[in-house]
């Protein structure tokens, strides 16, 4: 039992890898819209697929090789859902909203996310936990209706990134489930995740890119960096931290966690993009932070046995 805890206190915090994975996927967002900019939706999947399973995939080899496969038909699933479906309706709903209304329904998975949980995994939000469940969305949506940035949001667009948000929560809560099945090596689980996302998705990229739906091609050198990035910023990195994550975190307490991805997005389109940030938004992204970080004081901790396990 000593060594047990001693291990679970080197392990990084799972608030920690789920604050980072926020920040990284939020980075993500911003990168996306930079890269839409010269690139087509299916464009942007195939290159988030291919540098997300290109690099997990070298940490795999590097470390000797895969790890246990028991269960691979959950993990297959899981990039199903994120990043292929998620991914590709996220991606296609930007390219035809705007950034205020992609914030606004991404903050949307977390309540897809407590009500999945309850009827998929049995699990009960405290009063303090659904009291910051309502704090964050509704936080995410000051931020959301806040946004500056001008662009031009079609009803399309929003039911798109809708859907994707709904397919993340699905992803987040079938992560939990998995995790609790075995104790799967969260290493092996994002391989084989990003691998069946990547060859599920790429025949339809070739298809679009046959069909003249592809603006690679005529993209400058900046733009193709940045979609490398976004590569790199939404899938192999999150998805690992995710992963490892998950493992402790109630579902309830890691999609309040990742309510801070529109803040952060919101926050680096003012750096990066040259978009306005107004009170309305500050406000919103203080009662998110709030919120998602209270939620993880008030969340119960994960059995015992689930410890002991994911340290062994």
């Amino acid at each position: 039992m000593d060594r047990i805890v001693q291990l679970r206190a080197r392990r990084p915090a799972p608030l920690v890898l789920m604050t980072v994975a926020a920040m990284s996927w939020g980075l993500g967002i911003v990168m996306t819209k930079l890269t839409l900019d010269q690139l087509a939706p299916l464009d942007v999947l195939g290159v988030e697929l291919m540098i997300g399973a290109a690099v997990v995939w070298t940490a795999v080899f590097a470390r000797g090789g895969i790890g246990d496969l028991r269960g691979w038909r959950g993990f297959a699933i899981l990039g199903l859902l994120e990043p292929g479906l998620a991914f590709a309706l996220g991606d296609f709903g930007l390219d035809q909203t705007g950034a205020a209304d992609g914030a606004l329904l991404l903050a949307s998975e977390t309540l897809f996310a407590v009500v999945l949980a309850r009827a998929v995994l049995g699990e009960r939000a405290s009063p303090r936990v659904a009291l910051a469940v309502a704090v964050g969305f509704a936080g995410s949506v000051v931020v959301g209706l806040g946004a500056a940035g001008g662009d031009h949001s079609t009803v399309a667009g929003d039911v798109l990134v809708l859907g994707g948000s709904a397919a993340a929560a699905a992803y987040s809560v079938l992560a939990r489930r998995v995790a609790r099945a075995g104790q799967p090596d969260p290493v092996t689980v994002t391989a084989v995740q990003l691998a069946v996302a990547t060859v599920v998705s790429l025949p339809l990229v070739a298809i679009g890119a046959a069909g003249g739906h592809s603006q690679i091609a005529d993209a400058d050198a900046a733009h193709l960096l940045a979609a490398v990035a976004t590569g790199l910023l939404t899938t192999a990195v999150p998805f690992l931290l995710f992963n490892i994550a998950i493992r402790d975190v109630e579902v309830a307490g890691g999609a309040l966690i990742l309510n801070l991805v529109p803040v952060i997005g919101a926050g680096l389109a003012v750096v990066l993009l040259g978009e306005a940030l107004g009170l309305l938004q500050v406000a919103g992204g203080a009662a998110v932070i709030a919120a998602a970080f209270g939620a993880e004081a008030a969340a119960e901790p994960a059995e015992p046995a689930l410890v002991a396990a994911a340290c062994s």
